[in-house]
């Protein structure tokens, strides 16, 4: 990959965290005060989605020489 792919591949990674994020907000705002089944599922599933994208996001950025080494364990 070269260094405006990487760039390419980085930015895309941003904007999918930005809409992981915007869905979990649309979660919070609808949400009720007593979780029922469906919203543990839902919320389970939004957790899981944003690791995802956080880790691709991470791992595009990286590429581009960030990183962050207190995340990243070291």
């Amino acid at each position: 990959m070269d260094e405006m792919e990487a760039l390419q591949a980085a930015r895309r990674a941003a904007r999918a965290g930005e809409m992981a994020a915007a869905q979990l907000v649309e979660f919070a705002e609808r949400m009720s005060v007593a979780a029922d089944p469906a919203e543990l599922a839902e919320y389970d599933m939004l957790m899981g989605r944003e690791e995802t994208v956080r880790a691709a996001r991470s791992d595009a950025f990286a590429e581009l020489g960030f990183s962050v080494p207190s995340v990243e364990g070291g």
